[in-house]
């Protein structure tokens, strides 16, 4: 892929994955800070509390369990496109988060956090 993936893990990784999901996002603020007059760098413990807490909110919201998350933060197209249709061609609300994504990042050409959600089966 190419850019640093993040993983959000949990205590139930050792149940099957029952399903799958992605969420396309805009990198909040205050995710990078300059530290002595350098570039920005990211401060990787905050965006691990933003991870494990959209992560966790998107599965409670579909009445899912978190098995594990894999995120990027990316202005690629192609990695858009790749995770934010994860391997459903024809999912049609993915095809319009996808598609809205792009149009993002034609326009602004800011960085998105994209992911990719697993879910958890029962014990």
């Amino acid at each position: 892929m190419g850019q640093p993936v993040y993983h959000v893990r949990t205590l139930v990784e050792k149940r099957p994955v029952t399903g799958a999901d992605s969420c396309i996002a805009t990198v909040p603020p205050g995710l990078y800070v300059t530290v002595d007059g350098g570039p920005p760098a990211l401060d990787v413990r905050k965006l691990g509390r933003v991870l494990r807490g959209l992560s966790n909110e998107l599965a409670a919201n579909i009445n899912e369990t978190l098995h594990h998350a894999d995120w990027v933060i990316t202005d690629d197209p192609v990695i858009v496109e790749e995770v934010g249709m994860h391997g459903r061609p024809d999912c049609g609300k993915c095809r319009a988060s996808v598609d809205q994504a792009l149009a993002m990042l034609a326009d602004r050409r800011e960085k998105l956090l994209v992911g990719a959600l697993y879910w958890a089966g029962q014990a």
